[in-house]
């Protein structure tokens, strides 16, 4: 579980899973997670506040993506994932002159916390 503190908020996110397009991958030449890999989380600042493990890797259409993964994502409903979620790949994908698809790949990863900095 990651505790994830908003920007110049009291509020914290719990938060078990994250998700990218699997295009931004591909386009950056960059290597998939894959289970036991160790991150490093860094803050609206860049600097590190946490270290985490990957526990599951896969590869989903956005449009079969389930609630509770969502929901592990730190959002509050799956509505509210998507909304997100297709609003923030829209905008990537038209900056590198692609198009949003409902059924665009996502790499999903759940990961466990394994240090926070203090």
């Amino acid at each position: 579980m990651y505790l994830y503190q908003s920007d110049n908020k009291e509020t914290y996110t719990i938060q078990t899973a994250t998700c990218s397009g699997h295009i931004f991958y591909e386009l950056e030449n960059e290597r998939l997670p894959t289970t036991n890999d160790y991150s490093i989380v860094p803050n609206s600042q860049d600097e590190p506040v946490a270290i985490i493990r990957t526990t599951e890797g896969t590869i989903t259409p956005m449009n079969e993506i389930p609630e509770e993964f969502a929901i592990a994502e730190g959002d509050r409903t799956y509505d509210y994932w998507r909304d997100t979620h297709v609003q923030f790949f829209t905008k990537g994908l038209n900056e590198l002159g692609h198009a949003f698809s409902e059924d665009m790949l996502l790499v999903c990863e759940r990961f466990k916390l394994i240090d926070v900095k203090k």
